[in-house]
């Protein structure tokens, strides 16, 4: 009795000790490495998650069938095999024949894949690899129509940000709520290498989703299609996109289809567009935007006054480009002032400093013949020079025309002097003497114009793509519209393209207007020329004689 009490006891301390080391296990923090698939895996079972969506591969679409081989028959064989299948059917018409198993199997389509039953609504997390034999190599996130509650936010916290080459973030009708967008936004700050984010279907009451394109923001393309966002939230997102002090200088796109903004948001979007020169493409169709907000379209494509907070930040951006100048050249009191002659002390004091400068040059011009006759010398500073030009451009706010056109003339300096070099192909050269410069201008800094006491400055012209199709805009609104793109294409035409082209798609179809209206009409006759994907009509053989004849 006393040793199977033994034993028992000993079991059970065997027990608790081992579920006491597996406690500890579990209480140590995981450290990410990076493959997605088993790091999501890990910290769900960490979690307690009972079911836990798995892991699949993003599904293609099946690419098109191989084309038939017209070695293997030809039209005629064909043909003749038909009519030996039809005589020999005629044949046996009469006898009774059983089914014959064929034996081959038919193929599998190639026009669609099937799964398993119930298998398309079960939770997944789709993802896709750059190289799927890789699994650290994850580049996109697509998770669809299932709730993404604080347990998932708090696991994608750490799985996300250890993907470095994740790229795009797709969550359609996942259930945001305040919270988990809030920290959906801090885990995107995170992701380095994040440049698109679709929030699909995702209505949130505080409309947050500011957060993400603010003026740190590295996000490139962001959609928002379907989120009920109202005029609240479009004057969120209009403030992010620029002020008078902040602009956001990465978003490229902005897709806000099929949302609540009115009048009063679609204004707030447009006064974002006022001091903000990265946006490239902006959709706001199928909303509630009338006359007042194409108005407003109108004039910030065209030119707008500036508003006493941003002339005060303009006199200060100026000041501060013009103090470099000051600090540049510094007056000496000293070199204007008119004292006696030096005394004689002071002479010979000069006459030892001649001397040594003397000494010191004659020792450079010696090292600079022998660095010469080694190949090296004047020419390795003067590689570093325009470097240095770029930067003080930066500082004083020039355009980057001017940068463009110094770095080019020192790059063909350069290029001069490292072609005697042997053993240098020409694409290194190319790729060390092509600097990487990118410079935003601000707007601010662009000629300003006063009229009536009010201070103009040009549009913008930044922007390229411009959708507000299936609203309620009508004649007075597609007027304003017009001006802006006639004051768009005069610019062009004079050859100022230092602020961007202009429009080149406008879509404005589907709203309070008839399609035959004069300015539509004519609207679309200018666009048309400016639509990079415009193709004019094919002359006809005898309009091409009339205009060689009237060429000739």
């Amino acid at each position: 009795m006393g040793k199977k009490l033994e034993r028992v006891m000993k079991g059970d301390r065997s027990a608790t000790s081992a579920t006491s080391h597996d406690t500890s296990d579990v209480d140590e923090p995981y450290s990410c490495t990076g493959d997605f698939e088993a790091d999501y895996t890990e910290l769900c079972n960490r979690a307690g998650l009972m079911e836990i969506p798995k892991v699949v591969p993003r599904p293609h679409r099946p690419g098109p069938p191989p084309p038939p081989d017209p070695k293997s028959a030809t039209p005629m064989s064909q043909r003749e095999s038909c009519k030996s299948a039809r005589s020999t059917r005629m044949e046996k018409v009469e006898e009774p024949t059983s089914p014959v198993p064929s034996e081959q199997e038919e193929p599998p389509p190639t026009t669609y894949t099937t799964s398993d039953k119930f298998d398309y609504f079960k939770p997944k997390v789709q993802v896709e690899l750059e190289k799927p034999e890789d699994k650290k190599s994850m580049t996109e996130v697509y998770i669809r129509g299932w709730k993404v509650d604080q347990k998932y936010i708090d696991i994608f916290k750490q799985c996300f940000p250890a993907a470095d080459k994740l790229h795009t973030i797709d969550f359609w009708n996942v259930g945001l709520t305040d919270n988990t967008l809030a920290q959906f936004a801090a885990v995107a700050s995170q992701c380095l290498n994040l440049r698109t984010v679709k929030l699909d279907g995702n209505p949130v009451p505080g409309e947050g989703f500011h957060q993400l394109i603010g003026e740190d923001s590295m996000i490139v393309s962001m959609s928002l299609r379907s989120c009920k966002i109202t005029d609240k939230g479009a004057e969120l997102i209009g403030k992010a996109l620029s002020t008078a002090k902040t602009r956001n200088q990465s978003l490229c796109a902005l897709n806000l289809n099929s949302n609540m903004i009115t009048d009063a948001g679609a204004c707030y979007i447009a006064n974002g567009l006022r001091m903000n020169r990265t946006l490239l493409v902006l959709s706001i169709a199928n909303n509630a935007i009338g006359d007042e907000a194409a108005k407003k379209f109108g004039e910030v494509l065209s030119r707008f006054s500036l508003t006493h907070e941003e002339v005060v930040e303009r006199r200060k951006v100026l000041s501060e480009k013009g103090a470099p100048d000051v600090r540049r050249s510094p007056i000496s009191r000293r070199a204007e002032s008119r004292d006696r002659p030096g005394s004689q002390s002071s002479r010979s004091q000069l006459d030892k400093s001649m001397a040594k400068s003397g000494r010191a040059s004659s020792k450079a011009k010696k090292d600079k013949k022998e660095d010469d006759k080694k190949g090296k010398g004047k020419d390795d500073k003067w590689k570093k020079e325009p470097q240095r030009g770029a930067s003080k451009a930066n500082s004083l706010g020039f355009t980057s025309e001017l940068q463009t056109e110094t770095l080019g003339k020192a790059s063909k300096g350069k290029g001069r002097q490292s072609g005697g070099k042997k053993g240098q192909g020409a694409g290194s050269i190319t790729e060390a003497e092509t600097p990487d410069i990118l410079e935003i201008i601000n707007p601010l800094l662009e000629e300003a114009e006063r009229v009536d006491g009010e201070l103009l400055i040009p549009g913008n012209r930044a922007l390229i793509n411009l959708n507000i199709s299936r609203n309620r805009i009508g004649e007075a609104g597609l007027k304003s519209l017009l001006k802006g793109i006639q004051y768009q294409i005069t610019l062009t035409t004079l050859g100022s393209r230092s602020g961007g082209t202009g429009l080149m798609r406008l879509s404005v179809q589907k709203n309070s207007f008839p399609l035959n209206h004069e300015s539509y009409l004519k609207m679309q006759e200018l666009m048309m020329t400016r639509d990079p994907l415009y193709k004019p009509p094919s002359k006809t053989p005898d309009e091409e004689s009339t205009s060689q004849a009237t060429g000739s």
